[in-house]
């Protein structure tokens, strides 16, 4: 095998692929990017037999072939080169010559054969929607899922494809967010799936171009196609939890704050949060918010800010960054937050279909 291909352009695709390899002890070509040149293309995948993922780049091939590298020796192999064109020849043994400017590299592979094949896609359930919306569904939700191994469920993303619309869904217990989006599909593909923490950690690097995604389901495996990249990642095979029962049918107060303003005062006084009482108090009163927070002999913050509000004075406490992580994720300049009392969840609306359930701290 013989090609040639510039370095920048090399270097994406390494980019998109490296960090979806298997740790040491496992088979060694679970370490390696599986390169195959034909035609005017190189197609770079990688595995760690969980979930795979797959870019096809440009390139001049001389020889076409395939073979398998170690992918972090040869990402650095490259991003260390001169910028320029990049001549890859590999021999019959799998030994694979890089000449980058003045340089050279040497690296030994593994065949081709010996790297596992991707699934197949026959009669799987297909859907597409563009490639920003699928991205800002996932900013929107992907923060709030748990971070907790002994809550494998809700470590993944709930994707439900149902009533014509895409109803996303992450929780760790503590909160939960929800953002939906209409979309056209055959009633036959109604589906509710689980998407695993990785698979949205490599979705959401691999989000960035402007046209359609198409997300393609069959039993226990997805297949999602963007431009130029291919992620193929198994399902969890859990029942998430019945996410529609802890959200608030009825809050009694309605608050409208103005997003960056809320934003910066719980930013302010979260400085005076410790780790052991991570926690801020809000107090909500006519056309005026209070946030607060204290730390045991250290000292304390506070910092008000105007909201359109008339009703009852109400107190809550809530971990800031909580609070924060919505605020971040969406664009509006005013949120309106709904509540109860002191002691019931909220819920965190913008103009879009987002609602943020959040539960408040027990005080003592």
């Amino acid at each position: 095998m013989k090609f040639t291909i510039a370095r920048s352009r090399f270097l994406d695709g390494l980019k998109s692929v490296q960090n979806v390899v298997a740790g040491k002890g496992s088979l060694p070509v679970l370490q390696n990017v599986l390169l195959e040149a034909e035609g005017t293309t190189l197609t770079m995948t990688t595995t760690d037999l969980d979930i795979s993922i797959r870019c096809t780049v440009d390139c001049e091939v001389q020889e076409p072939g395939a073979t398998t590298l170690p992918v972090k020796l040869l990402f650095s192999s490259i991003s260390k080169a001169a910028e320029g064109l990049v001549e890859i020849s590999v021999d019959e043994n799998e030994n694979a010559t890089i000449v980058a400017g003045s340089a050279k590299f040497r690296l030994a592979g593994l065949a081709e054969r010996e790297f596992p094949r991707l699934p197949e896609d026959d009669e799987a359930m297909s859907y597409e929607m563009p490639c920003q919306t699928l991205k800002e569904m996932l900013r929107k939700t992907s923060y709030a899922a748990s971070q907790d191994d002994t809550r494998r469920t809700l470590k993944g993303v709930l994707m439900s494809f149902k009533d014509m619309k895409l109803t996303m869904v992450a929780t760790d217990g503590r909160r939960l967010a929800l953002v939906e989006n209409e979309m056209e599909f055959p009633k036959d593909n109604e589906k509710d799936i689980i998407l695993p923490s990785k698979a949205v950690q490599e979705l959401q690097r691999a989000l960035n171009g402007d046209g359609n995604v198409t997300i393609k389901i069959q039993k226990s495996q997805i297949c999602i196609q963007m431009e130029n990249v291919t992620i193929f990642s198994k399902l969890m095979d859990d029942t998430y939890p019945n996410y529609v029962q802890v959200i608030p049918k009825n809050c009694a107060e309605q608050i409208v704050v103005d997003r960056q303003l809320l934003l910066d005062a719980l930013d302010r006084a979260s400085v005076m949060t410790m780790d052991e009482a991570h926690s801020t108090k809000l107090i909500f009163e006519a056309n005026r918010l209070t946030v607060t927070s204290a730390a045991n002999e250290i000292g304390s913050a506070s910092d008000e800010v105007p909201i359109k509000y008339i009703g009852e004075k109400i107190e809550i406490m809530f971990n800031p960054t909580y609070v924060m992580d919505p605020l971040k994720a969406i664009d509006d300049d005013e949120v309106k937050i709904e509540l109860n009392n002191g002691h019931s969840p909220a819920v965190i609306r913008c103009s879009v279909q987002f609602l943020y359930v959040l539960m408040p701290l027990r005080t003592n």
